[in-house]
């Protein structure tokens, strides 16, 4: 498969197309032809804007449930008290609110796909229900007595280390080999520079069409800029970048200067003596959350880590 073939599988969401130069990328490529036809589970980690759950649309529209329902569940963005039943809905009456059957995503994704985005921030005491659902296909609505059967093929992500999360008691071992049959470990786009030009390119090629622009072009300094950069935000920071160039740029050349991005050959301002770790993440964040104009969700996919952990390191801030 070649990297336009690839851009074909999910057309829909431009800021996040792998487009394979790079050898490692059409090695994971190639591997995810051959995963789909199967129904094996699938671990897919990597950085956050390394295009996750673009290879996870892969897996499933090359499979053969692609005409079978492809269901995604944000476990990061749903308060731990919901997420039971956002799996496996709920019967009538069930809790205060519950006026109708709602069914859960193991059910609307029935001999389909379902991805569990980031479940490594699922609630430890919600991960024994879920490693009963994965094991055996089958579980019961909140407030129900009857089992519901699914056929439902898994697949996981992360930007966690999950041997860490495991070693430290935060995810279940046995649930995490259950859905890590099959890893696939995405690179960051610092580690496959290879791309970044290319990926640019297409970027330039598709915003302009979008914004119905003359097709711009970038300058030697551009080019030479892009790959400098360190791209903590990965592809998603790339498209970013690359339509605030197109939307600010009047003319039909993209200079360096037009790409706003930190200088890598900038000085770094050197560190107090006997400065903590914890309050060197303590900056880290804030500053980030800061150059992200407080947006919560940007500054999170910034820093790698989940909505949820970003919350709870801004509430102890604020306590201490």
């Amino acid at each position: 498969m070649d990297s336009e073939e690839f851009l074909l599988l999910c057309p829909t969401d431009r800021k996040q197309m792998l487009i394979a130069e790079s050898q490692m990328m059409k090695q994971i490529l190639a591997d995810v032809a051959k995963i789909a036809r199967s129904n094996a589970s699938v671990f897919i980690t990597g950085e956050s804007g390394t295009g996750k759950e673009v290879i996870a649309h892969a897996i499933h529209s090359q499979s053969l449930r692609t005409a079978r329902p492809f269901i995604k569940v944000n476990c990061a963005a749903i308060p731990g008290a919901l997420l039971e039943s956002e799996f496996f809905g709920h019967e009538k009456g069930a809790f205060t609110g519950a006026i109708n059957r709602r069914l859960g995503r193991f059910e609307l994704a029935d001999k389909g796909t379902l991805l569990l985005d980031e479940v490594s921030e699922i609630p430890l005491e919600l991960q024994a229900k879920l490693l009963r659902a994965v094991q055996e296909m089958e579980f019961e609505r909140v407030g129900g007595s009857r089992p519901v059967q699914v056929d439902v093929r898994l697949i996981s992500t992360s930007n966690r280390t999950m041997k860490e999360a495991v070693e430290q008691k935060l995810f279940r071992e046995d649930l995490y080999y259950r859905l890590n049959v099959v890893p696939i470990n995405l690179p960051s786009l610092r580690e496959r520079k290879e791309d970044i030009l290319p990926l640019a390119e297409y970027f330039l090629r598709s915003i302009c069409e979008q914004e119905k622009l003359e097709v711009k072009h970038f300058a030697e300094d551009a080019k030479e800029a892009l790959l400098a950069y360190n791209w903590p935000g990965n592809i998603r920071e790339l498209a970013n970048v690359i339509e605030r160039a197109v939307v600010m740029n009047q003319t039909d050349r993209i200079d360096a200067a037009n790409l706003y991005l930190e200088s890598s050959s900038t000085p770094k301002e050197s560190l107090p003596a006997g400065i903590t770790l914890e309050e060197l993440e303590k900056r880290h964040i804030l500053e980030t959350l800061m150059r992200e104009n407080n947006n919560r969700t940007k500054a999170a996919k910034v820093l790698g880590i989940s909505l949820r952990t970003l919350r709870n390191k801004l509430q102890k801030y604020q306590k201490s």
